[in-house]
């Protein structure tokens, strides 16, 4: 198990920079197929920005269930924990499948000379 601590890295989770170095640093542990624990204490500036250009960016790539496997959040204030369960049901959302699209696939492919 990897911990990365954020502040270490940058003291708020403020822009898309920052994110992509957070999000640098969860692909090295993930290439290790290291379970990860981001812990957020000391930051108390978030956005959604933030969170979506890291950890819903490895949610749309992983997708939810290994995410969750893989991925552990702690030490988030109250609007940290607010803005990220935000962008992780968002990022979540998107990447369910479309259900009408998979039927008209499907239908396709049971049935290709129509």
């Amino acid at each position: 198990m990897k911990t990365i601590v954020v502040n270490e890295l940058f003291k708020s989770a403020f822009s898309q920079e920052k994110a992509l170095i957070l999000r640098g640093k969860i692909e090295e542990c993930l290439k290790n197929e290291d379970k990860i624990i981001l812990d957020f204490s000391g930051i108390s500036k978030f956005t959604t920005l933030f969170f979506n250009f890291s950890t819903g960016y490895i949610i749309s790539t992983l997708g939810p269930k290994k995410y969750d496997e893989f991925i552990s959040v702690t030490n988030l204030s109250p609007l940290g924990k607010s803005t990220y369960e935000s962008s992780y049901k968002n990022a979540v959302e998107k990447y369910k499948p479309n259900k009408e699209v998979e039927e008209k696939i499907l239908n396709i492919i049971k049935n290709p000379e129509d």
